[in-house]
């Protein structure tokens, strides 16, 4: 009985063996398989930061491209990008509307608010709270360099023949300038239109002369400040009408 029962016991540690061997050799596989999946997990999101940080970089690149051509194109960087032909629609707008509030003052306006004689080779320029503003451009030191261009402007006075609202002030030299028509013992002022949207006013007159260069100054022909600097600075005119009315003027655009 002892042979015997020894002989069952021998049996049946061999199948326990081999059932233990078994279960070990299906959990392998297993193993195997959670591995591939999750290195294929971890894959596919690296790929795909890939291909994000190229696209970023293009768009980067292409932003960049975007911003200097806007840049070149730009004629002032605080400025609305205007052409020669849409500035010069908008000045010859506002002076008729100019015209039009002066002779409501009994005043005369006239767009002759700039002018130079012999000069050298250098931009002019006016000052400003918010900075120079370019008046004319030689690329002396060039447009680049003035955070606002000059739409245009006009120039508000008492005319000596009793002229009011739009008048023809040119003289008939540059020599005789404002002394011809203007009266200078009464209030002048010089309204100049910035392409950022400002009406920037110079008062003057009320007994001092005025020319067609008052207010405004000139750069060396090395494009550096040089002395011909303004003597006056203009200010941001209280004129609220008038800054309605360029506002206006600029959306069109």
């Amino acid at each position: 009985m002892k042979i015997i029962r020894y002989a069952l016991l021998g049996v049946c540690s061999v199948f326990l063996l081999s059932g233990c061997s078994s279960g070990k050799e299906a959990d392998t596989p297993a193993s195997s398989t959670e591995i591939k999946v999750s290195v294929t997990a971890k894959s596919d999101p690296a790929t795909s930061e890939t291909v994000s940080t190229r696209s970023s970089d293009t768009q980067t690149t292409d932003t960049q491209t975007t911003q200097s051509s806007s840049e070149t194109e730009s004629v002032a960087s605080q400025g609305v990008r205007l052409s020669d032909a849409q500035r010069e629609q908008i000045n010859l707008a506002f002076l008729e509307w100019a015209g039009q509030r002066a002779a409501i003052g009994n005043m005369a306006v006239s767009g002759w608010y700039f002018d130079h004689g012999a000069a050298g080779r250098g931009d002019w320029y006016a000052n400003t709270p918010d900075g120079q503003v370019q008046v004319q451009n030689q690329d002396l030191p060039g447009k680049s360099a003035f955070p606002i261009r000059a739409i245009g402007g006009c120039v508000f006075y008492t005319s000596k023949d009793g002229g009011i609202g739009k008048q023809e002030l040119a003289a008939g030299s540059f020599a005789e300038n404002y002394s011809v028509k203007m009266d200078f013992t009464k209030p002048v002022s010089k309204y100049l239109l910035g392409d950022n949207g400002v009406v920037y006013e110079l008062k003057s007159g009320n007994g001092e002369m005025v020319s067609t260069n008052t207010g405004f100054g000139e750069y060396a022909d090395d494009g550096s400040v040089g002395e011909y600097t303004p003597r006056a600075a203009f200010q941001i005119s209280e004129d609220q009408a008038a800054q309605e009315k360029l506002q206006e003027l600029i959306q069109r655009y």
